[in-house]
């Protein structure tokens, strides 16, 4: 059967959205070595703000690693290079330049996946709790008119709830991507 026009749209979306996500993890700045000249490490803004990132970092129980050489990404415990996983992520990790400026960049796309990964999970997380609960109310005896009164309430707030997690939030990061064009 022949897709409709919807779903095209539909495929067309995702595959733009899997593109955007994927070009958060690569590296695009390979032919950019002309114009970023000092190392990234160096840059004071860096030194300035580092406090800050891992003061964040260890709120969210993460260790920050530090920025103190030019090194290209690498992971964390070293099982993604020894794996087919290096072949998935690709360009993150075969790309150049590989330093610092490319590890800060694959460590922002990383976090925003990781993010947006986490939200997703408390999200349906949370929809599914809240859907118990309702369902526990409507089930529950309902005969007392001011039980029935608080259940009503309960299942307003509930509801208001669950439309709130049905909802998409944005973010504004300044950009950092930039491309030789």
């Amino acid at each position: 059967m022949a897709k409709t026009n919807a779903e095209h749209q539909r495929e067309w979306r995702r595959r733009r959205r899997e593109a955007k996500e994927e070009a958060l993890k690569t590296e695009e700045a390979g032919a950019l070595t002309d114009v970023f000249c000092a190392p990234f490490f160096e840059a004071p803004a860096l030194t300035a703000n580092w406090s800050d990132i891992e003061l964040e970092l260890d709120a969210a129980g993460l260790d920050a690693r530090p920025f103190d050489d030019d090194r290209g990404p690498s992971s964390a415990t070293g099982i993604i290079e020894d794996t087919h996983e290096a072949e998935r992520l690709g360009p993150a990790y075969a790309g150049s330049p590989h330093n610092s400026l490319s590890r800060a960049e694959v460590m922002i796309g990383g976090l925003i996946s990781a993010a947006a990964q986490l939200a997703a999970v408390v999200n349906d997380y949370k929809q599914t709790e809240i859907k118990a609960r309702i369902a526990e109310i409507e089930q529950s005896d309902l005969s007392d008119p001011e039980t029935k009164r608080r259940a009503l309430a309960d299942i307003v707030r509930l509801q208001k709830m669950l439309d709130q997690l049905s909802k998409q939030v944005r973010w504004a990061f300044p950009q950092w991507k930039v491309t030789g064009v």
